[in-house]
């Protein structure tokens, strides 16, 4: 089977390697956002077998799909022809070997665009009506690695079944992204195929990773920006944690909030130290990938269910949920689950690397909008409800805010996919991440901002109790006030969130001093 990966296995080394496999320009990109020097991407893979047990193309095995920056670094940019040659260029470097036994076994490349007489990769890519020698004369360039006549060579004593090849790309004031593929038309071995391949694609680098392909560039700023910012409202949660928690006081929705907050800021961290490998090395550990994506995935869901529990007034107007509400809420999120990880599978495993369908436009990314909408609908109709069965002012306030910013949060996805739509295809991948990114930092700043002790008082119910913590999975009635054992905090975190406890129509317990603090 295909062993092409755009990324190698991780590799477990003695102690201190971390750093050395992060590499300095690794680090220099993570802490001080600098240049990276290395300015490639690398497919190293191995193919065995007939091609079509690997690709949905019968003739062609696509081993990977770069996109090359425009002239000059801005495109729309012309620049006369001869002065083209004196501008920077793309580099390919292909290193191949393949087994001599079997003949007419090549590497090509092709182009997304028609290139000079060459047709575009839509027209080639499935063409059944096209056979592997049509498909082969729309290719840039092709390389073989072994002979289509004669008897197999001895790889020992010729080099004909390898290549090392360079080619140096000419830009223009257009992207161009390129297909590198595996192929064979030779009559009686067509389709057959057993290589080892390296290939490595180069842009001319510059800041914010340029050496990135031209639809991934600026997304290690992205999350370096991202990560800063949540990992801020995530210091600034768990700061007002800390001081209730020291006051004996609870507030469980802040806590809920600060462990999304968490849970958003490492994923972004993880791909941060996943795009870092890249720039230094070409390639970085999928499953650093794999791990933000279910970080990111779990952290969505925590404040999905966060909303619908605020929705039927939860630590508002009540502090339990009936297990009817409980369950459907339950059942919504599980089928939510479910639809993600079918199509998280299909497209990160299935998917055909040659195809360009991005993955928010696909017909999974549809279903999982639809079940995202359905969602909202439950939660506008839980908020309605308690709405107008709620009969304090203050309260009714906070409902219709909450409302805005659950639609921003339910919604996020159907806006990002129409987004993604109405983007070109060399730029929909940033647009798209940097998008989500940002409405998912300020609609949690918001949410932070509203959950604050200081103005949370107005409508949530911050108690006093000990361990106040069960009651997210205890069905167990609230104790009488006067039946709670006494508070035990400090003079400044009593006097801190005393106001809180007398709107709750009680008088703060101030710890006495010892004789030796006074």
């Amino acid at each position: 089977m295909s062993g092409s990966r755009s990324s190698a296995g991780w590799i477990p080394r003695p102690a201190g390697i971390f750093w050395g496999r992060l590499g300095i320009r690794g680090v220099l990109a993570l802490a001080l956002l600098a240049l990276p020097a290395s300015v490639a991407k690398v497919l190293e893979g191995h193919v065995t077998g007939s091609a079509q047990l690997h690709s949905a193309d019968p003739h062609l095995v696509v081993l990977g799909t770069f996109g090359f920056e425009c002239i000059m670094g801005t495109c729309g940019k012309t620049v006369p022809e001869a002065e083209a040659a004196f501008f920077e260029k793309g580099m390919i470097h292909i290193e191949a070997h393949g087994d001599p036994f079997i003949k007419g076994q090549e590497i090509a490349m092709f182009s997304s665009e028609p290139w000079v007489n060459k047709s575009a990769w839509k027209q080639i890519w499935r063409n059944r009506q096209l056979s592997c020698a049509a498909k082969r004369q729309h290719a840039i360039f092709t390389l073989p690695l072994t002979t289509s006549e004669g008897e197999p060579v001895d790889y020992r004593a010729s080099n004909v079944d390898a290549v090392d090849f360079y080619h140096a790309l000419r830009l223009s004031s257009r992207p161009l992204f390129v297909h590198i593929v595996a192929l064979n038309c030779a009559p009686e071995y067509q389709g057959a195929l057993s290589m080892y391949y390296k290939v490595t694609l180069q842009n001319p680098g510059g800041w914010w990773g340029a050496q990135f392909s031209y639809d991934d560039q600026s997304i290690l700023r992205t999350h370096i920006l991202a990560f800063l910012a949540l990992g801020a409202l995530a210091a600034l949660a768990a700061h007002s944690l800390i001081g209730l928690q020291a006051a004996q006081l609870s507030h469980p929705p802040l806590l809920v909030l600060g462990g999304a907050l968490g849970g958003f800021a490492l994923s972004h961290l993880l791909d941060i130290f996943f795009y870092a490998d890249y720039a230094s090395h070409g390639h970085g550990p999928e499953g650093v990938l794999v791990m933000s994506e279910v970080l990111s995935t779990c952290s969505d869901l925590v404040v999905m269910v966060l909303y619908l529990m605020l929705s039927q007034g939860w630590r508002i107007t009540d502090d339990h949920m009936p297990q009817r509400d409980q369950m459907l809420i339950g059942g919504a999120v599980l089928v939510y689950c479910v639809c993600y990880v079918l199509i998280y599978t299909v497209d990160y495993a299935l998917r055909d690397p040659a195809d360009e369908v991005y993955v928010l436009l696909t017909t999974g990314a549809f279903f999982l909008v639809l079940i995202r909408i359905m969602l909202f609908a439950l939660c506008c109709l839980f908020f309605y409800d308690t709405y107008h069965r709620e009969p304090s002012v203050q309260k009714q306030t906070f409902f219709r805010r909450a409302i805005v910013s659950c639609a921003i949060w339910f919604l996020q996805l159907p806006f990002t996919c129409l987004i993604a739509a109405s983007t070109s295809s060399s730029t929909r991948h940033r647009v798209a991440t940097g998008w989500m990114a940002t409405v998912n930092t300020l609609t949690l700043a918001y949410l932070l901002y509203v959950f604050q002790p200081s103005r949370a008082k107005d409508y949530f119910t911050i108690t006093a109790t000990g361990n106040e913590l069960a009651g997210l999975t205890s069905d167990m009635d609230d104790e009488p006030m006067r039946d709670r054992p006494p508070l035990r905090s400090s003079v400044v975190e009593s006097e801190r969130y005393a106001p809180l406890a007398e709107e709750r129509g009680r008088e703060p317990r101030l710890a006495v001093p010892d004789e030796g603090m006074l």
